[in-house]
């Protein structure tokens, strides 16, 4: 009857708690049921949303103003020539006189719109600028090909983070469910116990240890499910994932 009691109790902490809204539930809050039920993204996902990080996305800041520093340097070649136009418009005029013995003094006013383009270039190449011009192309190259090859690098770094961490959340919530099983069952035989006690069918030296018992039970679990906080709540950062987000 005992032992039938006590397996009640242990299925009714573990199975048959009352109903949890995860969405009201921080991190810290979270029941075993919330971390059992919890369901991380694929690998490929995380690694992909890893581009996304800081530490990554600084190289591609890199690249991108290499890529314009090399586009500048492969037009750079223009400063070598100097081009200039005009264009004048203007109205010329002049007042004439004339007389003869047979014609009296009589003045001629003339005006006439003129208009001119000048269209003109030169070059001038300073000719060590020229032959060193190869050369700074080819290090903007090597540039930019450091930050590709640097970023490449972060990308790994973090995700073998990610797989450790990955790994790390999967093991602990399979310990996390086996000590929660095992905080419940010290729970129920500390509540039998301490009937039995009440009831004078026990006594204290084995309530006290079914007391320690279900303190070490719960303190096992406490620090199983801190590290498993701390190595999710690290993975949403390195992988900019709301991985508890999505599963409420």
């Amino acid at each position: 009857m005992r032992k039938k009691l006590l397996s009640i109790l242990v299925f009714l902490s573990i199975y048959i708690a009352p109903p949890v809204h995860a969405q009201e539930n921080s991190v810290a809050e979270m029941t075993p049921e919330d971390y059992i039920s919890l369901k991380l993204p694929p690998l490929d996902s995380l690694f992909e949303n890893a581009k996304k990080n800081p530490v990554v996305q600084i190289h591609d800041t890199k690249k991108e103003e290499g890529i314009g520093l090399l586009k500048k340097e492969k037009k750079s070649w223009l400063k070598y020539l100097s081009v200039g136009a005009g264009y004048h418009y203007g109205i010329q005029a002049y007042t004439s006189g004339y007389s003869d013995s047979a014609t009296p003094l009589y003045y001629q006013y003339n005006n006439n719109a003129m208009s001119y383009y000048n269209v003109g270039g030169a070059i001038s190449v300073p000719l060590d600028d020229l032959f060193d011009r190869k050369r700074r192309i080819n290090n903007q190259k090597l540039l930019i090909k450091e930050s590709e090859l640097e970023k490449e690098q972060k990308l790994d770094e973090l995700k073998q983070l990610i797989i450790e961490l990955y790994s790390s959340i999967i093991s602990n919530i399979s310990v996390l469910k086996l000590k929660a099983e095992y905080m419940a069952f010290a729970n129920a035989q500390y509540q039998v116990g301490e009937s039995d006690f009440l009831n004078g069918k026990g006594d204290a030296s084995a309530l006290s240890s079914m007391k320690q018992i279900q303190i070490n039970a719960a303190s096992d679990y406490e620090i199983n499910r801190a590290t498993l906080n701390s190595s999710l709540l690290k993975l949403e950062v390195i992988s900019r994932t709301p991985i508890l987000k999505r599963n409420k």
